[in-house]
């Protein structure tokens, strides 16, 4: 019984668009019922209490840390300054990453406003340099083991489903800090706006936005494509890439499913407090759309969801082109 209303909930995800292929606007709540929510994901939870706890040791920590930054500037033949960037994050690792900055900068000009992108899951950047012609600092940030990060630190294991005993030992606790990191480091560059600050990530990188978003408020506008690690619990329960990773490693329990709670963009959805525009897709069977509406249910601040009900998890032209007109009205 059990089995088949998780197949119900599922065909209901399935469903509950229309099948034109197109973008479609949803307001909170019109998607799935909170009580479904509930239903699909009823085991329990740290409290509120607990997780607030465990990102204020774990900032402080990375507090404490120098942030060391190195910096080389890259050869430019190109219309803009590209530098690669290593900066000593939580727990003392060194990660990497890639700036890019327009060369037209008057003696007046305040700095560039910066858009933060993280990497996928394999990766993979959702925002390339070349962006920055648009009047923006581009910072590509490869979180601990990813990328050029793999230089310093490689992870004895799949980053999501193993080490999961303890919110300590897990990957994104470093992952997340990472991200604030480079932060630490841009915003004291003096071409950079350091009060215009956007997160803009497809996939893993996309859910890491949401994230670091209700950690650091510095950050003023998210835009998150088909966001990875949303709602551990119910992906963990359907057919997804968490349930694929975790069952691989014998780890799609409770105890996992805890730890990972600390990570999870819903349970810190309620510390969002600026605009969001999120994407996903009906036919994703990587990241589902129930797992990214949930999300979406819980953040409090203006907000936009873009359904595509024929995608899958890949790129979308439209939400390309709809991301940057609404940065610069929720943004700039």
């Amino acid at each position: 019984m059990i089995r088949n209303f998780k197949i119900y909930l599922w065909l209901l995800v399935l469903t509950g668009v229309g099948l034109n292929g197109s973008a479609e606007d949803l307001k909170p709540g019109e998607y799935l019922p909170g009580a479904v929510l509930k239903a699909a994901g009823g085991c329990p939870v740290p409290s509120q209490e607990q997780i607030r706890a465990f990102w204020k040791r774990t900032l402080t920590g990375l507090s404490r840390v120098p942030v060391a930054a190195q910096v080389k500037k890259l050869k430019d033949s190109l219309p803009y300054q590209v530098f690669a960037i290593t900066v000593q994050s939580l727990d003392r690792i060194r990660i990497a990453g890639y700036l890019s900055v327009p060369r037209q900068q008057s003696a007046k000009h305040a700095g560039f406003p910066v858009i933060v992108s993280a990497s996928g899951y394999s990766g993979d950047q959702g925002v390339q340099l070349k962006e920055c012609l648009r009047g923006y600092a581009i910072l590509q940030v490869y979180p601990r083991g990813q990328g050029p990060s793999e230089k310093y630190w490689k992870p004895d294991g799949d980053k999501l489903s193993t080490h999961l005993n303890t919110p300590d030992e897990a990957y994104y606790r470093g992952g997340y800090a990472d991200v604030i990191r480079m932060i630490d480091y841009v915003v004291s560059r003096p071409d950079i706006d350091s009060s215009h600050i956007a997160m803009v990530s497809s996939s893993q990188g996309g859910g890491i936005a949401l994230a670091v978003a209700a950690l650091d408020h510095r950050i003023k506008a998210v835009v998150a494509h088909v966001p990875f690690l949303c709602n551990f619990r119910m992906a963990a329960a359907m057919p997804s890439l968490v349930k694929a990773l975790l069952d691989r490693s014998h780890n799609n329990n409770e105890r996992s499913l805890a730890t990972l709670d600390y990570f999870d963009p819903l349970q810190l959805a309620d510390r969002i407090q600026i605009p969001v525009l999120m994407s996903a897709g009906g036919e994703d069977k990587t990241c589902p759309m129930a797992t990214i509406q949930s999300v979406y249910d819980r953040i409090r601040s203006r907000k936009e969801l873009k359904i595509y009900p024929g995608l899958k998890h890949e790129p979308s032209r439209d939400f390309y082109e709809r991301w940057w007109p609404w940065l610069k009205s929720n943004f700039v």
